[in-house]
């Protein structure tokens, strides 16, 4: 397979829920590709969607959820696989093989009464990839793989003997043990400090370049993806609302909402000063209609509350989902 296949092929995912007030839509008709030794983020406020789009993708949510769609996972040498297809037994197969998942508070993800390596041996032995002895050597290569020093010793310790940053690494380690054709890594370094996470970004840069995998790193910070992303995947209210190459997208946003994140982000030359988007994601219950910014946007007009937005192509790797999107910089912000 070449560095540009697609690596994973997601069309039309949703998920939704059933509450006391209705069917919630939390993820709404999701169509996104990754390629080999691509990094794609995937963006938006806290209940934007994409926490769910990542656990619909490795079937981790509530058995009750309502998932529908497919998602296309393609790999060297082997059929490519629709994971929305597979029995719980079949996806076992494929969880910690063909794709993982990187989540963003370690302490809630590691065993804290099992010895890290132990935990690393784990993720081999469950996909058969070798013996007791095999294990635990590949465990500890790759704890050093991913920047653990002395990683004999930290194998043999527990989740609590080791700092934030370590932990992430240990978890990193146990995501990339088999190898994976995607990676899902969901805000990993959100409560790491600016250096470590700074050292965790370039750590998984490098290990993508090594291994060749597609990437899909979920975070609310622009400035994280500016640092990491090839493309970006912007999502309000469990949709996809514009995708373009990173620096496309920080060059000439099209969306209301994504011009509204980058302005959010302080400026040393503004004094520092935080500008918030007013209003807050409202839940989606029942059938969506209109555009779901509409209660947000300072261009919104009455066809947006009753009239979904078409996704657009403004060029052939561009596309956005808003009425307005044509408007040149002077009417967005008249608006």
């Amino acid at each position: 397979m070449s560095n540009d296949a697609i690596a994973l092929d997601v069309k039309q995912l949703s998920a939704r829920f059933a509450s006391p007030i209705g069917q919630i839509h939390a993820v709404t008709d999701v169509t996104l590709q990754v390629r080999r030794g691509e990094t794609l983020a995937l963006v938006g406020e806290s209940g934007s969607g994409k926490s769910v789009t990542s656990l619909s993708l490795m079937r981790l949510l509530d058995s009750r959820a309502q998932l529908s769609g497919q998602a296309w996972v393609h790999a060297d040498n082997a059929p490519a696989v629709d994971l929305l297809a597979l029995s719980e037994k079949q996806m076992l197969q494929m969880r910690g093989n063909r794709i993982s998942m990187v989540f963003q508070e370690p302490m809630t993800s590691l065993n804290p009464v099992q010895r890290i390596g132990r935990q690393v041996e784990e993720a081999l032995t469950i996909h058969g990839a070798g013996k007791r002895g095999d294990t635990r050597a590949r465990a500890i290569e790759l704890l050093g793989k991913v920047g653990i020093s002395d990683p004999a010793s930290r194998a043999r310790q527990y989740p609590h003997q080791l700092s934030g940053g370590m932990r992430q690494r240990v978890m990193i380690a146990i995501a990339l043990a088999c190898e994976p054709t995607v990676l899902l890594a969901d805000e990993p370094t959100t409560a790491l400090d600016v250096t470590i996470q700074a050292q965790i970004l370039h750590l998984l840069r490098k290990l993508q370049r090594e291994e060749g995998m597609a990437v899909v790193f979920i975070t609310h910070d622009m400035g994280v993806v500016a640092q990491i992303a090839d493309r970006v995947a912007v999502m309000y209210g469990g949709q996809i609302v514009e995708t373009a190459p990173t620096a496309e997208l920080f060059a000439a946003p099209k969306h209301p909402y994504t011009r509204a994140l980058l302005d959010s982000i302080p400026r040393p030359s503004e004094g520092g000063v935080l500008r918030g988007i007013p209003g807050q994601i409202e839940a989606i219950v029942g059938a969506p209609r209109g555009c779901r910014f509409a209660n947000r946007c300072p261009l919104a007009e009455a066809r947006c509350s009753v009239e979904v937005p078409v996704e657009s192509h403004v060029n052939a790797i561009h596309s956005v989902r808003c009425h307005f999107w044509q408007r040149d910089d002077e009417g967005m912000k008249k608006g």
